[in-house]
């Protein structure tokens, strides 16, 4: 029933290019934003679809959940646009890899793939959209990027919960995005891109929770606060961008401002490649990205910042250090899960009132006026990590390591037994919740 409900909705609320923003589920505060059973019409399609929100009416998400998988997606991107691009008049969704996503300001809510687990928002934290005030977000864009076309026939409707008040919250949250530009050479065993930011807001940003993305050759990707006076570096983030591309707790939380500045490296594996390999959008190509959530200042923060430049100082480039291109350890579930992941259980039942029980949610760290009577659990980087003396070590031991390394792991995939999935959950569950 409840899916003849949206499908009717679609077709009845869509106007001029957009959707009406929906109404919440019964009984609850959850808004459910789908793709309207779009069909990607070839590989590596681009498709947006936009809802118009309440132009009098505040909100503040406080909760994200995603409702897809990367069988389908490979990743999809929340935006928040004071206008949206749409020269299609017939359907409301249009082809975004070449016309754009929005038209005026734009930035970035949430960014998803690889299957990851949703994101909820530390206390009295919430992204502000809609209304007349201070918000320039007047249209919530939906961005999904398809690997392959669907099956002759299909329609997808993959897409987002979204929890939401209309309370005024405390602190805005905001997304930080660093940008690397890589470039690949063939049958390396390493290769970095490194990308470096001072920031020049002086309204200071509390960095909480971090997300990774690189494509098939990523193999880990590095964050770090930099002090420009003692050349010190602090890691606030180290990821495997082949795991579920969650926004996973920093190792604390950091207050940043103008001055301070924020060193990123995307390290690549090429080995068993004979061409080049560029920065680009297909899947084929390559990416470095860092996302960066943030709480701030509700009256002046900035509530979206993209930065990232290629490093030409000599003490920058010295900072990072030594480990910053070693992996982390091999962990064949949270890679099977990327892969494979669990039915989604809104593309099952269509229904996510009872979906607590499916979705163990990355829950952020509290902020640091509350870490005390709050406390939560954090990522660190693992013990059991083996720390080489120097980079050509490192890179030695990568590339004597990848083959075996890799056939170990593609033995485990082919298996995907069920009880990947359990282990999974138990992983999130007793570290993150």
């Amino acid at each position: 029933m409840l899916l003849v409900v949206g499908l009717f909705y679609y077709f009845v609320a869509y106007c001029d290019g957009y959707l009406e923003m929906p109404s919440p589920l019964p009984g609850t505060n959850i808004y459910q934003l789908r793709m309207p059973g779009v069909i990607p019409t070839r590989d590596d399609d681009y498709v947006c679809t936009a809802f118009k929100l309440d132009p009098e009416k505040e909100m503040y998400i406080t909760q994200f959940r995603v409702e897809g998988t990367a069988e389908r997606a490979h990743h999809m991107i929340l935006s928040g646009c004071s206008g949206v691009f749409n020269s299609s008049t017939d359907q409301p969704y249009w082809n975004c890899g070449s016309h754009g996503t929005c038209s005026g300001s734009t930035r970035i809510l949430y960014a998803w793939a690889k299957n990851a687990a949703g994101t909820k928002m530390p206390p009295s934290v919430g992204f502000r959209i809609g209304g007349a005030g201070k918000s320039r977000v007047k249209y919530l864009v939906v961005q999904v990027h398809y690997a392959n076309k669907l099956p002759p026939g299909e329609r997808d409707y993959t897409g987002l919960d979204l929890e939401m008040t209309s309370e005024p919250q405390k602190y805005i949250g905001g997304i930080l995005l660093m940008v690397g530009s890589p470039e690949i050479p063939p049958h390396q065993a390493v290769v970095n891109a490194d990308s470096c930011c001072p920031l020049d807001q002086t309204i200071p940003i509390n960095i909480f929770a971090a997300r990774v993305h690189a494509h098939a050759l990523g193999t880990v990707i590095t964050a770090y606060k930099y002090d420009p006076q003692s050349h010190e570096t602090e890691l606030i983030i180290k990821g495997n961008p082949q795991w579920p591309q969650a926004f996973y707790p920093t190792t604390r939380e950091f207050n940043l401002t103008k001055g301070d500045e924020i060193l990123t490296r995307c390290t690549y594996s090429s080995l068993g490649k004979s061409t080049f390999t560029y920065a680009g959008g297909s899947g084929a190509d390559e990416m470095c990205n860092v996302y960066m959530m943030y709480y701030t200042d509700a009256d002046h923060g900035s509530e979206f910042q993209q930065c990232g430049y290629l490093c030409n100082n000599a003490d920058q480039n010295k900072a990072y250090p030594i480990d910053s291109i070693q992996p982390l350890p091999p962990n064949p579930v949270l890679e099977a899960y990327a892969i494979h992941g669990q039915m989604n259980h809104q593309l099952r039942t269509n229904s996510s009132l009872d979906a607590a029980s499916t979705h163990p949610e990355i829950i952020t760290q509290q902020r640091k006026d509350e870490s005390i009577k709050n406390p939560t659990t954090q990522v660190a980087v693992p013990e059991d990590v083996t720390v080489y003396k120097d980079e050509e070590s490192i890179k030695t031991n990568i590339k004597t390591e990848s083959t075996g390394q890799q056939e170990k792991v593609n033995r485990l995939l082919q298996k995907k037994q069920e009880d990947n999935f359990w282990s999974f959950l138990f992983f999130y569950r007793r570290f993150f919740s």
